[in-house]
C-alpha cells in the first residue's frame, strides 16, 4: 500500500509540478481510496486569488483524470482488482482530495448495526431532500473509525441527466458545490449521529450511472456527550 501511495504521489509531481504534502490510501473490498493533504498548486494559487476557482477545478479535473488512467492498471496489478471507474472531489478551503477507484461489477457485505443504518440514512434523505432528489436506494460501502461511505443510487433528476447528456459538466459542477455546501451546513447533525467530530468531507458524483458517494472523513476525536 506504501508503494501505491508513493506511485500516485509522484505522478501527480511530475504532472503537477507538485504532490500533495500527504497520500494515505485505504483499500475495502472493490474499493480504493486515496486522501490527499495539501495538493493546492501555485497556478491553482493564483486563479483562486483571482477568484477563478471554477477553471482551477478543471484545470485539476483534466490532469487528475489523466494521471488516474494510467495509475489504474498499476494499481488493478498490484491488488489483482481491475477497477472499471474512478472518482474524485476536492475542497480547496481545506487544501484536501480524494480519489475513489471502483469495480462496479463486485460488492462485499457490510455488518451495520440496523438501527444506526436507519438513522443515518434518514439523515441524508432528509438533509438531502433540500438540495437534490431523494435516492433511490443508499447504501454503506465503507464504515471505520476513521470514514464512512455511502453510495445512493439514481439520485439525477431527469433535467439533470439531459445536462450530462449535453456535455455541460461546468452546469454540474456548480451544482455539485451547492449540494455539498448544504450537508456542510448540516454537519453538526451528523457528528452527533456518528458521535465523532467530521474533519472533511466529498461528494462524487457518477452521472453516467446515476449515483454518488459521500464521504465523511472523521477527526481522531469524539464527541463528549
Amino acid at each position: 500500500m506504501v508503494y501505491l501511495s508513493s506511485t500516485f504521489s509522484k505522478s501527480l509531481k511530475r504532472s503537477f509540478g507538485k504532490g500533495p504534502e500527504t497520500c494515505n490510501v485505504i483499500l475495502k473490498g472493490n474499493r480504493f481510496y486515496v486522501y490527499m493533504r495539501n495538493f493546492i498548486t501555485p497556478a491553482e494559487e493564483v486563479l483562486i486569488k483571482q477568484d477563478k476557482l471554477e477553471l482551477a477545478v478543471n484545470f485539476r479535473t483534466s490532469i487528475i483524470n489523466a494521471v488516474t488512467e494510467d495509475y489504474l492498471p498499476e494499481v488493478s496489478k498490484v491488488l489483482g482488482i481491475s477497477f472499471d471507474s474512478f472518482f474524485h472531489d476536492w475542497n480547496y478551503d481545506k487544501n484536501t482530495g480524494i480519489l475513489l477507484l471502483d469495480h462496479s461489477q463486485l460488492d462485499h457485505e457490510k455488518n451495520l448495526d440496523s438501527t444506526f443504518e436507519n438513522n443515518l440514512f434518514t439523515l441524508i434523505e432528509n438533509v438531502g431532500s433540500s438540495y437534490h432528489k431523494k435516492p433511490a436506494s443508499l447504501k454503506v460501502i465503507k464504515f471505520t473509525q476513521n470514514i464512512c461511505a455511502i453510495e445512493s443510487k439514481e439520485v439525477l433528476l431527469p433535467l439533470e441527466r439531459l445536462v450530462y447528456e449535453k456535455g455541460n459538466a461546468d452546469l454540474l459542477l456548480q451544482q455539485a458545490w451547492e449540494i455539498k455546501t448544504g450537508y456542510w451546513k448540516n454537519k453538526g447533525q451528523f457528528e452527533g449521529l456518528f458521535n465523532r467530530l467530521i474533519e472533511d468531507m466529498f461528494m462524487m458524483w457518477d452521472y453516467k450511472n446515476n449515483r454518488n458517494y459521500l464521504v465523511f472523513i472523521f477527526n481522531k476525536l469524539y464527541i463528549m456527550n
